[in-house]
């Protein structure tokens, strides 16, 4: 018998999973309260930062009616400061969007239509985001990193919670989580770490026969040094305003 690497990854796959199984103690609960805390532990860091610059690969996938996946990809970037301050940039296959706030107002920009809308925000990131996606059926990119672990609501919604293993995601050594709750799995991966930051981040919706997923693989920048003009749009030749239409319109 001839054996190659595909071979050999399927002869021993039985027995990384049997040895996994002997390690897992059976009564482990489905909701595995460190894994919990670990998910608490650093959303509540990342909401405790007093500024910071990540950077993301982003890769979507999109269900076409005849059932077929199309995977698109990004690049994105988020600034933030203060609490009250925010700049978000998504270039993609289909699109280019700025998001510009400065603590009072948001504006959405399109760079090559060169279309802006601006709305009156409040006076902080959490509620502007909430308010805008209520509002205006509007996500700011890479919005969910001021989500995680944040409400006890989805805490509660999750039906298993467990640690895959370690793992390292560009060089860091982080800790595999994942997580189920009704329609989607997700996964995370967390720096190893006493201020764990979120190294990658996997959702896989499970209401849909495709199952379609969503990724993003991190990369972080705890000191940056931004600029008011950073978090304020300033128009520029040629650019127009348009209103923004709410959800409901």
């Amino acid at each position: 018998m001839k054996f190659n690497a595909r071979t050999l990854c399927l002869l021993l796959a039985p027995i990384a999973m049997s040895a996994w199984a002997e390690d897992t103690p059976s009564d482990t609960p489905a909701v595995n309260p460190q894994v919990v805390d670990k998910l608490v532990q650093m959303g509540d860091h990342l909401r405790s930062l007093s500024k910071f610059r990540v950077d993301a690969d982003v890769t979507r996938d999109t269900v076409l009616e005849s059932g077929q996946k199309i995977k698109s990809q990004a690049v994105t970037t988020l600034l933030a400061e203060g609490g009250n301050r925010l700049y978000a940039r998504i270039e993609s296959d289909t699109q280019t969007r700025e998001f510009f706030y400065n603590g009072k107002k948001l504006t959405q920009y399109s760079p090559y239509m060169k279309y802006y809308t601006t709305v009156d925000a409040p006076d902080n990131t959490q509620d502007t985001l909430h308010r805008i996606e209520d509002h205006y059926g509007l996500q700011v990119p890479l919005e969910d990193l001021f989500l995680l672990g944040r409400d006890q609501d989805s805490i509660d919604a999750l039906s298993s919670a467990l640690y895959v293993g370690p793992s390292t995601i560009k060089g860091k050594l982080c800790d595999h989580l994942a997580f189920r709750q009704t329609g989607i799995d997700w996964q995370l991966w967390v720096t190893r770490s006493d201020k764990p930051l979120p190294c990658k981040l996997v959702i896989t919706s499970t209401d849909q026969a495709s199952f379609p997923e969503y990724s993003a693989v991190y990369s972080w920048n705890l000191k940056p040094v931004p600029k008011a003009s950073n978090f304020t749009f300033t128009p520029g030749k040629g650019d127009v305003a348009i209103p923004f239409k709410k959800a409901a319109e």
